[in-house]
């Protein structure tokens, strides 16, 4: 029975870390009349929220991953003029997860209103601290000649083994996914 709780918690757990990808967008925008893009420079945020002023390859991955993408949808990067303009947010922060696991063999066989052994029974809670990384991106999409978003993805995930690049890579490509949406 243990055994069983277990493994129910720990496949809890392996669920509650899966990325979570948000996308929102303006509805009344028709997405098929735009064919360029350019980027601007994001944002990168480092513990204690301070901001990263230096260029990182984190702009690089980013830029990489979205051309990718946007190239496959159709879309032509640029340098000059642009119908759509990209930006980004990005950062990490640690995380801390507490999971208990409550055991009362208790004395005797039977569940009463105390549960296994009764009140007076033997009881003691098994605490799991999970620390972990927390990556979040936020891809903005803006229109360039109105001066207005048009579209967002926010993608937030655990970080294990940490490799910027394969984490970007993996997260624009699911924020893209359904990009440009259907009217």
């Amino acid at each position: 029975m243990r055994h069983i709780i277990l493994i129910g918690l720990l496949l809890l757990t392996a669920v509650s870390v899966q990325a979570q990808v948000r996308v929102d967008y303006n509805k009344s925008i028709d997405f098929s009349k735009y064919k360029t893009f350019r980027f601007e420079p994001g944002k990168v945020i480092r513990k204690l929220g301070v901001r990263d002023t230096n260029t990182t390859f984190l702009d690089q991955y980013i830029d990489d991953a979205v051309t990718k993408d946007l190239i496959s949808k159709g879309l032509s990067p640029t340098n000059g003029k642009a119908d759509l303009v990209i930006t980004y947010l990005a950062g990490a922060r640690e995380k801390e997860e507490v999971q208990n696991y409550m055991m009362n063999p208790g004395f005797y066989p039977y569940s009463g209103f105390y549960g296994y052994g009764g009140w007076w029974g033997p009881q003691w809670n098994n605490f799991w601290v999970h620390r972990y990384e927390e990556g979040t991106v936020i891809i903005d999409v803006y229109d360039a000649k109105q001066a207005q978003l048009v579209w967002r993805a926010y993608a937030v995930s655990s970080i294990s083994k940490f490799n910027e690049k394969k984490f970007i890579g993996k997260e624009v490509h699911k924020s893209f996914k359904h990009f440009p949406p259907r009217a």
